[in-house]
């Protein structure tokens, strides 16, 4: 035998030797890692669809589309060098992102419901549509571009099918659509357009287009990371920056009027409590002037989950009606809240007032504003503030066994500092009789924020006007009244 033929032999051995080291194909997952197109298009066409998802529970409606955005980013940039559509596309994308993930952030503050108004927020709605419709016909030429690359006739109805969808999804918004025939039809159609713009990649996949690699100097670990991180940071801020009206405080000084503390004097002799008179402006004393009688009810309340102990009534409610002189029958309502024990406060407070004239139309109105404040003590001094906001507020409810309810009550929306003890306050009002014969029924409802874990970010008075659930999410409400019944030989408390 000669050399020819032995080396003949090794090269045939080495060969057989060589297939059968590979047992087959590999995993899949290794097959996408080596062909970064089929890596790109899948990212793209996820985010795509995580961006449409709508999900209302577990934040779901959030989560889901900022990893979609995540995803298309991350597909993009990979694509952006193939032609100038894909590079579009990534540009879209990020002009997306850069408002998409800051008013994530906003979300945890109380001021995104003010920036966020109706009018922006219809803005931003058509400015996001333009934007993906301008998005997907940049995919669809771009998949087009690819196509004439390798050969293949230009075809991408799916982009354009896209397009269309989301113009539809725009008008059924627009009419306020709320069938389930449609609905359902629209989402059968849309898994068959992202089945077949998949497909469609698939296949430029098998006729071996590859796009360019490049080397990077941010990988997309680094970006995934970035991103969690500022949203992660910027979450954080927002929680503890703003999540809390901006108070005016001011320290109270002791009262040097004669005439007030001689009125002070008077209500104590007609049983007016002292703890609750103290925390009075010189204005709201100056107007029992005169009082001819005094009503007391106390109520003691477990408004968080009873304190440490677990059974403790850390909220002390004392409602107070003053009988003033007048032509008719007059009365000044206070309703007086103290914390017993610090609850901890987390954002936003806010009492919702039902006043007896509301009530009781019929035999009682309105005699003038509405007035209070809050306070609190710090290393001995008192420090008092006015509400944040104390008015009327008209609002739209959904009512289980009504539908949709509009009602104009008075709230009073206030913060609490986190430093401080004996946190308090007040909110009175005066009213006249138009009758003889009818109870006062005077309700006060006080909203407290007992967790910080809500998103988006709530005040208490916006949860209260959009939820009348007396425990929901992240607030409490402990509802107390006053109730009486004025006599020519005194006045009866109803309990």
């Amino acid at each position: 035998m000669d050399n020819r033929e032995c080396d003949s032999i090794k090269e045939r051995n080495f060969d057989t030797m060589l297939e059968s080291s590979v047992s087959g194909l590999p995993p899949e997952d290794v097959v996408v890692e080596v062909t970064p197109w089929r890596k790109a298009m899948r990212r793209v066409l996820a985010g795509i669809a995580l961006c449409t998802i709508t999900l209302n529970f577990l934040c779901l409606n959030y989560i889901l589309p900022a990893i979609g955005m995540v995803l298309s980013i991350l597909g993009f940039r990979s694509l952006r060098r193939e032609n100038k559509w894909f590079r579009n596309c990534f540009i879209i994308t990020v002009i997306r992102a850069v408002y998409f993930f800051p008013l994530l952030i906003l979300n945890t503050t109380i001021i995104q419901s003010t920036i966020l108004a109706l009018p922006v927020m219809s803005v931003l709605t058509i400015v996001n549509l333009l934007l993906l419709i301008v998005e997907f016909f940049c995919l669809w030429c771009g998949l087009r571009a690819v196509q004439q690359k390798v050969n293949l006739p230009p075809r991408a109805g799916g982009a354009v099918a896209l397009i269309i969808w989301y113009a539809f999804m725009y008008i059924l918004a627009v009419i306020q659509y709320s069938g389930l025939v449609i609905a359902g039809a629209m989402v059968i159609g849309y898994i068959f357009i992202i089945r077949n713009i998949y497909k469609l990649s698939k296949e430029l996949d098998e006729a071996g287009y590859s796009i360019q690699t490049v080397s990077v100097k941010v990988t997309d670990r680094c970006i995934v990371i970035s991103l969690i991180s500022v949203l992660i940071i910027g979450c954080a801020f927002g929680y503890i920056f703003g999540g809390s009206y901006k108070m005016d405080w001011s320290k109270v000084n002791a009262s040097a009027n004669a005439e007030v503390e001689e009125i002070k004097e008077q209500l104590i002799e007609l049983g007016f409590p002292q703890y609750v008179l103290d925390d009075l402006t010189e204005d709201d004393v100056a107007a029992c002037r005169g009082a001819l009688q005094v009503a007391v009810d106390v109520t003691e309340e477990p408004l968080n989950n009873g304190g440490a102990s677990g059974d403790a009534k850390e909220l002390l409610i004392t409602g107070v009606g003053v009988q003033i002189p007048g032509e008719r029958e007059n009365w000044i309502i206070f309703h007086h809240f103290l914390w017993t024990i610090d609850p901890g406060f987390y954002g936003t407070e806010a009492i919702q007032l039902w006043p007896a004239y509301q009530g009781v139309s019929e035999g009682w109105a309105s005699y003038g504003e509405v007035t209070g404040r809050v306070l609190y003590d710090d290393n001995g001094e008192i420090f008092a503030a006015p509400y944040y906001f104390l008015g009327n507020q008209t609002f739209t409810y959904n009512s289980i066994f009504w539908g949709e309810q509009t009602n104009t009550d008075i709230f009073a929306a206030f913060s609490m500092p986190r430093r401080g003890e004996n946190y308090r306050g007040y909110i009175a009002y005066p009213i006249v009789e138009l009758e003889d014969g009818y109870i006062i029924s005077s309700w006060m409802n006080y909203t407290h924020q007992k967790s910080w874990l809500q998103y988006p970010a709530m005040t208490a008075m916006e949860k209260r006007m959009t939820n009348s659930w007396n425990d929901a999410g992240a607030f409490i409400t402990i509802q107390d009244a006053l109730q009486l019944y004025p006599e020519d030989e005194g006045t009866e408390i109803i309990k």
